[in-house]
This record gives structure tokens, C-alpha cells and sequence, in this order.
């Protein structure tokens, strides 16, 4: 389980994150959910120890995150990390041997995703060779190489077509189908209905809503009338649209 208690972050005279508590548990999916600069890429990489807390206590399972937690982790950032000039499997190989995977593995899990995602194809082509989505999905797949049971995902539908939103949406509910657990950030509130149990709503550093998504969605009224969608939600809290 992963715990912020009363977590701060303070960036001069900006205040990013303002005393914001939550938890996910083990095998469930939270949605961080808000627009641009509201405090989720913040929140991340204080769970990553990228940035300490100004103020307040992130633990994992009690304890305090080390290095030897987070090789446990899986994380996708919203900028791609994943060098152009490689093919993907030299990429996965060089970050499975990061997390200390043999060969043998690395080559079994990276045949696994490339065949979920329909592109084994392109085992050994150049990422610059690769379209967006595709580079996404390799970006995914690095990711999870490894097979983490904590996932972190930071709008990993950022850009993406129709279609690799589809599959994207389809390999997340797979981990989910496997226990995994998973944090994601979006600012498209269809992506959070189709995925979370859980959502934290955002907004410049402060939680405006957070709780079980479905009991959300079931009791939550504006003017007496129960909303249609998380999108009338946001609008509602935020005074607009994510988007």
C-alpha cells in the first residue's frame, strides 16, 4: 500500500502539492486527475525520491521509499525516455539488465508485450523508425518489463491515436486483471471511468475530490440532479473542462 500523509511540496514561493493525503491499496488502480501544472507530475516524482516533500510522509507498505523499493516499481514518464537511435530489443535489453533480469527473461516478456501489442514485428527496429504509438507502446513495455506489482503511469495517453489508446487501455486492464497496482495521471476523464477504482482530483496543488469512482459517480448531484460522466464532476469542481 502506498501512503501520502499531509504531503507538502513547496517550489520557492510556489506551493505544487498542498497537504494532500491518500492511499492505494495493493491491487487497485488510482486516477490523478487535473489539468496541466495541477501537482501530478509533482506527486510522482516524489514517490520516485526525484524530489523530497517540503512537508508530510510518503511510505510504501510502512516504509519509507528506498532505492531497493523502487527497483521494484515500473514507471512511464510523459516524456519519453527511450533512446531513438536503438533498436527495442537492445532498449529492453539494457533496462532489463538495469533491473537485474537475464537475457533469457528479458527476451520472454519482451516477446509477450510485443505479441500483445500485435508488433513483434519491429523486434529489432530503431525506435526513430517507429510511429508515436508505437514508441509509446515500447515506452509501456520498458515500463513493465520487469514485471512490477506497483506501476506508475504518467498520462500515458498523451498524443496517442484512437486505435493505440485502445490497446494502451486494454494492456492496463490486463496488470489490473493481474493484481497489479496502478497509479496513472490523464486529463481525460473517459480514460480514468474505463480504468480506476479510485480517483484524486487536483487542482493547482490542491485535492478537490478523491474516493471510490463508482460511489463518485453514484451519489455526486449538481443542483439536485445526479451527474452523467467524471467529466460534469470536473467541470463542477473546476469551473471547466479538463480539456
Amino acid at each position: 500500500m502506498l501512503e501520502f500523509q499531509n504531503v507538502t511540496k513547496q517550489f520557492d514561493t510556489v506551493t505544487a502539492v498542498k497537504n494532500i493525503s491518500f492511499k492505494v491499496d495493493d491491487g487497485k488502480v488510482l486516477g490523478i486527475i487535473g489539468r496541466n501544472g495541477a501537482g501530478k507530475s509533482t506527486i510522482f516524482r516524489m514517490i520516485l525520491n526525484l524530489i523530497e516533500p517540503t512537508e508530510g510522509t510518503i511510505t510504501y507498505n510502512g516504509k519509507k521509499i528506498d532505492e531497493k523499493v523502487l527497483d521494484t516499481f515500473g514507471y512511464l514518464p510523459e516524456e519519453g525516455s527511450i533512446l531513438p537511435q536503438f533498436s527495442v530489443i537492445d532498449i529492453c535489453e539494457y533496462y532489463g539488465s538495469l533491473k537485474l533480469m537475464n537475457q533469457k527473461e528479458t527476451f520472454e516478456n519482451l516477446n509477450k508485450w510485443l505479441n500483445e501489442f500485435n508488433i513483434i514485428e519491429h523486434l529489432s527496429t530503431k525506435v526513430k523508425k517507429l510511429s508515436k504509438g508505437n514508441r509509446q507502446k515500447i515506452q509501456f513495455i520498458v515500463s513493465v518489463l520487469h514485471n512490477p506489482n506497483f506501476i506508475i503511469l504518467d498520462e500515458p495517453f498523451s498524443g496517442l491515436d484512437p486505435v493505440s489508446v485502445e490497446e494502451l487501455e486494454r494492456a492496463i486492464l490486463k496488470l489490473k486483471s493481474e493484481g497489479k497496482t496502478i497509479i496513472f495521471s490523464s486529463h481525460v476523464m473517459s480514460h480514468v471511468e474505463n480504468i480506476c477504482d479510485e480517483i484524486l482530483m487536483i487542482n493547482r496543488g490542491d485535492s478537490l475530490l478523491q474516493g471510490n469512482l463508482k460511489e463518485i459517480l453514484s451519489d455526486y448531484t449538481i443542483n439536485g440532479n445526479k451527474v452523467e460522466s467524471l467529466n460534469d464532476i470536473f467541470i463542477d469542481k473546476v469551473g471547466d473542462a479538463c480539456e
